[in-house]
């Protein structure tokens, strides 16, 4: 028996960077928040003087030239913001009433906001300098605590003596930079203004980096000898740390983007997977037949009928029915033994997993719309959306409406991130953006490059705009696509995604070491001489395909490119490249390519004639309007999902940029404001852990009872489980049995599956097929035995999953309004009586955890209790759901152990201890001799050739039947019956048809065109009949006329 070792679930690269990031970000935010030792100016963010404009007296000798004053209410608003509020950070924006607009920008042309001026108050305001403009947006506000605003008027002295300077930048800076350093009062006081040594004045300048704009805050304040100091705010060394960090999850998420797609979308383990069903006792006996007119077997027959050409898998079935030996309109019995049916991962259940999580619920209730299973909405959600009003057009129903919706709100889900991220753009960097561009073109500079595509060039830029309208083609495309063609590509894009995701990287990684390692041990020691030169050629041949297998994009972008070129390359190029495969064969033994390339597959290339080609041209210019097909087609699919998957890469490493730096700036805050947000942060957390716990309680208890209905399930058949987990893994193959209830009063007396066609693909109608065992031996149950068990009549079951998450919700809304209470009560009495904010985050705390004492302490946790299996009313009720359970399983293959051709005569009639045929599957044949019914007479000699149509062979004697194929047709069989040579001939017919169970659709346009002209005619009991000879066939009158409609 194998065994399966559980692993937890391993960190990602993601996951480690992210852990790295934060650990940057509580360095970084440390350093910025930390006291210097001494008031001295030097420090990280501000080295040493570049400059030094004036001393204090020279200053303000010049100043009485010209000079600025503010409104009087300046000094108290920006005490009050300094000293009540603690402004870390005072953005001031002037104004210059009597100016033109611009006075302060053409002066100032070096300068990037001239008419903003910040005052920071301590090394933590500074350090808001060093990040980007649009912290505040970033941050989502978190770091914008602390910064205030404030508007002032100016006014020059002389008057209109700033305009004098216009053409002397570095004389308007000094007024406009001593005019702050002295809080706007009058040189002639000779006042230093109220900033202290640690407080600064700051600008943001335009500097000429190689012909690119280079911005940067310059801070000025008054030294100990009365001089202007001004110094350039550089970034910190963590700070660099941090960028460089979120660059390398730039590069990460475009080489690892195909890694974000959900692997259950691609991966085989989760699609699909086969399980042997093995019949027990008789080989289960199935009527096939190949029609190329499939109406001849009656109304049902669109019921029974699969196209050959569109029958997926199923291999060993079509290359049955196409053998030289089976041959159409006849039927073939065949005898089957073993059926491998085809399994969604996401139909099964294993003794450790039940889908009641909140994100299952919300999937399974609005996007698969099983909520219109529910009592209360299953009449709505099946009746038409005009109701009684229809005026009898197709009946839509208010279900599929709903999918339609949900599909619409996932898609729209979806692209949130993006949406988010273009609001962001629009909001805060558009304007931000625009300002940089205008500073640098007042210069000639150009701008550098942010890093970020959508500041760079913006989301409504052409590139953008073609990424949008690829998304749209795909969407409408894909809308309109057949059925088949969908399959198609999801073909190409799932089997590029699974071989890049089931490639080992431990393989690669161990070839190279295998490598490596070469030439010590072929020349030992000497090997170390020959290792340079060895090494060179080595990353020569290694590193492409290291990069090849370790890098998911470059991976799935070369598949793609592969599969291209092979549809693209001429005949001879591709025989020449096979030619010079061959040639190198010897050169990939030496460095075992064969470790790390075995099993590598590509579509194949089909040959066409230049009829077929040129044909494939004019599908392709037909494509909007019936299908695609052939080499053209493959190569559209190729194009269209090389070009989706890369510009879904750039947008996803936009979004997935965007939201790395709102993190990251977020925590930031969070650190540099800890004593303010700390209480929102708590209470935030307090709600997301009541939550997970209370609605955590709902998925245990189900969790609970679905272990104990899987170990009783399991109990039924132990024998048969064990027998088949005796066998090796290599050996053994996922297999699925059948369960049959023993106490139930209601037994079927037949549990044998059905074939019923599902969207032209057989499914297997299986009563009572609970348990599949995969070959590691993990059993599994169906998803939908478990919804049917939760609601059984025993008071032990758990009942329907939404009156459990109700109360749930219920329970939850209380816990909410009770930390809501306790929050505003801290919050009130805290500013009332002056409380710190560490007692006040103490008290959210202690307040918060209230509820949980209650719910583990107080009160006794009840559980989920333990069910009593050997109840008599649990033992009935589980039997009675086992019995009635019943459910259609994609069948993979039919593997048959024989099959000859079908004869009535030989139907086994035992089965229903009646005269009546029945099939293998336990089917009533009604055909019989009993059911003929006597037609018109047709006057002549019977010995005559009435037609080819009724070819009696005369073999049976007067009063006899002779059956007969009508036009071949095995669906209406006529019975002849005849009173000598010059009696008359009766014809009955049967108004019944063979009992079929698959019908494979042979037929082509042609022969379609030619039935559907046969059936006309067939009206008002007068039938003119063409036979497929070419004949012209009797007119008779059928007792029955709708038998061919």
């Amino acid at each position: 028996m194998p065994h399966l070792a559980v692993n937890g679930p391993r960190p990602s690269w993601i996951h480690l960077i992210l852990l790295l990031v934060v650990c940057v970000v509580s360095a970084a935010a440390q350093r910025s928040t930390s006291t210097p030792d001494n008031n001295t100016s030097t420090s990280s963010t501000l080295p040493v003087p570049r400059k030094v404009t004036t001393t204090e007296a020279s200053a303000a000798g010049k100043g009485k030239e010209c000079w600025l004053s503010a409104d009087s209410s300046y000094r108290d608003q920006l005490s009050l913001l300094l000293n009540t509020r603690n402004a870390k950070l005072v953005e001031v924006t002037v104004n210059l009433p009597g100016h033109p607009p611009y006075q302060l920008r053409d002066s100032l042309p070096h300068v990037y906001r001239p008419n903003l001026w910040i005052r920071s108050t301590s090394r933590q305001g500074r350090s808001l300098l060093m990040l980007d403009e649009t912290y505040d947006l970033k941050s989502l506000t978190t770091l914008a605590i602390g910064v205030e605003k404030l508007e002032v008027n100016l006014t020059d002295h002389p008057i209109r003596c700033l305009r004098k300077f216009e053409d002397r930048e570095e004389e308007t800076l000094r007024i406009v930079r001593s005019s702050f350093l002295r809080d706007f009062a009058d040189p002639n006081q000779n006042t230093r203004g109220s900033l202290s040594p640690d407080e600064h004045i700051c600008s943001k300048h335009v500097e000429d980096d190689g012909g690119y704009a280079h911005f940067v805050y310059r801070c000025c304040r008054f030294d100990q000898d009365g001089e202007i100091v001004c110094l350039d705010v550089i970034e910190d060394n963590w700070i660099k740390v941090l960028l460089t960090l979120i660059i390398i999850i730039k590069v990460l998420v475009v080489l690892y983007s195909p890694m974000f797609l959900p692997e259950t979308l691609y991966r085989i383990k989760y699609v699909a997977a086969q399980y042997l069903y093995h019949l027990p006792g008789p080989a289960m006996t199935l009527k096939v037949v190949v029609s190329e007119d499939p109406d001849q077997y009656g109304p049902q027959a669109k019921h029974k009928c699969v196209r050959l050409e569109e029958l997926k898998n199923m291999e060993v079935f079509k290359t049955m029915v196409a053998s030289s030996n089976w041959q159409t309109e006849k039927i073939y019995e065949v005898k089957v033994k073993d059926v491998r049916l085809s399994v969604k991962a996401r139909r099964l259940l294993s003794k450790f997993t039940v889908p009641v999580s909140i994100k299952s619920i919300l999937y399974n209730n609005l996007i698969r719309c099983r909520i219109r299973k529910l009592e209360p909405l299953k009449d709505c959600c099946n009746s038409n959306i005009l109701g009684r009003f229809n005026p009898g057009i197709k009946m839509i129903k208010w279900h599929h409406c709903m999918k339609w919706f949900a599909g619409l709100c996932l898609m729209v889900l979806i692209s949130t991130p993006w949406i988010l991220r273009i609001y962001g753009y629009f909001t805060f960097e558009d304007i931000t953006r625009d300002r940089q561009v205008e500073a640098a073109e007042r210069l000639g500079l150009e701008i550098k490059y942010p890093g970020s595509i959508v500041l760079y060039l913006s989301p409504v830029h052409g590139l953008f705009i073609f990424i949008y309208i690829i998304f749209i083609i795909d969407s409408l495309v894909y809308g309109v696509l057949s059925k088949a063609m969908k399959e198609k590509f999801k073909h190409v894009a799932r089997d590029c995604l699974r071989d890049m995701r089931e490639r080992s990287r431990i393989a690669v990684v161990a070839w190279m070491t295998k490598l490596l390692v070469l030439p010590f041990t072929v020349f030992g020691v000497l090997g170390f001489l020959l290792f340079v030169p060895y090494l060179i050629l080595l990353a020569v041949v290694t590193l492409p395909v290291a990069a090849f297998y370790i890098f998911p994009t470059l991976n799935l972008s070369i598949r793609l490119l592969i599969n291209l070129f092979i549809f693209l390359c001429p005949d001879k190029l591709m025989n020449k490249c096979r030619s010079w495969h061959g040639k190198f064969s010897s050169v990939r033994e030496r460095f075992s390519m064969h470790d790390v390339t075995a099993n590598e597959s590509f579509i194949q290339k089909h040959s066409y004639t230049r009829g077929g080609v040129l044909l494939q041209l004019v599908v392709i210019l037909m494509v909007l309007i019936s299908f695609w097909g052939g080499v053209l087609l493959q190569l559209v699919v190729i194009l269209m999902v090389l070009i989706s998957f890369w510009s879904v890469t750039l947008m996803l490493m936009e979004i997935v940029t965007f939201f790395v730096e709102l993190l990251v700036y977020t925590f930031m805050g969070v650190i540099v404001n800890a004593g303010t947000i700390l209480q929102y942060v708590t209470v935030l957390f307090l709600l997301f852990m009541y939550s997970k716990n209370t609605f955590s309680r709902v998925a245990n208890l189900y969790q609970a009872y679905h272990g104990v209905i899987h170990r009783e399930l399991l109990g039924l058949i132990k024998e048969e489980i064990d027998e088949v987990a005796k066998q090796e893994a290599t050996d053994q193959e996922n297999t699925a049995f059948i369960v049959q209830g023993e106490s139930s009063s209601n037994t079927p007396k037949d549990v044998r599956p059905r074939i019923k066609i599902k969207e032209n693909q057989p499914q297997w109608s299986t009563q009572g097929m609970l348990v599949f065992l995969d070959k590691y031996d993990t059993p599994y149950t169906p998803e939908k035995f478990f919804f049917e068990t939760i609601d059984l009549n025993y008071f032990g079951c758990p009942g329907p999953i939404y009156t459990n998450v109700l109360a749930a919700l219920w329970e939850f809304l209380k816990i909410v309004l009770f930390l809501l209470f306790i929050f505003i009560v801290v919050m009130a009495f805290g500013d009332a009586y002056q409380v710190s904010t560490t007692n006040q985050l103490l008290a959210t705390v202690v307040g918060g955890f209230v509820p949980f004492l209650f719910r583990y302490i107080f009160v006794s946790d009840a559980g989920v209790g333990d069910i009593d299996t050997k109840s008599i009313q649990f033992i009935t009720e589980f039997h009675r759901i086992i019995n009635s359970y019943k459910q259609a399983w994609g069948v993979f293959d039919i593997v048959p152990v024989s099959y000859k051709e079908w004869d009535y005569k030989d139907d086994d009639v035992d089965a229903f201890d009646d005269t009546s045929p029945v099939d293998g599957n336990g089917n009533r044949s009604n055909f019989g001799p009993s059911n003929n019914v006597t037609g018109g007479g047709i006057n002549g000699d019977p010995s005559d050739s009435i037609s080819p149509l009724l070819d009696s062979t005369r073999n049976g004697q007067d009063g006899e039947f002779s059956r007969l194929e009508v036009g071949g047709d095995p669906g209406g069989l006529l019975s002849i019956r005849s009173s000598g040579m010059g009696g008359s001939t009766v014809i009955s017919i049967d108004d019944s048809y063979p009992d079929v169970d698959i019908i494979v659709d042979v037929s082509t346009s042609k022969t379609r065109r030619f039935n559907a002209l046969q059936s006309k005619g067939f009206e008002k009991g007068s039938t003119s009949m063409l036979d497929r000879t070419g004949h012209n066939p009797p007119i008779f009158k059928p007792s029955n006329p709708n038998i061919y409609v």
